[in-house]
């Protein structure tokens, strides 16, 4: 992906976790291997700049 599309997933995100956190809206968003090390990584503060967008690390 490039970085507007980057972006627009991220904003797409940010607007499902509003609506999550101001409705009763139910949630049915699997928390996969992907989005847990993403929760991981911004829990211990080690956001870090991949190269490569992958999952394979």
């Amino acid at each position: 992906m490039n970085v507007d599309q980057h972006l627009k997933v991220a904003q797409w995100h940010i607007e499902q976790a509003r609506l999550h956190a101001t409705s009763q809206h139910s949630c049915g968003c699997p928390a996969n291997e992907h989005y847990q090390k993403i929760i991981d990584e911004v829990e211990n503060g080690k956001v870090e700049e991949e190269l490569v967008c992958s999952t394979e690390k």
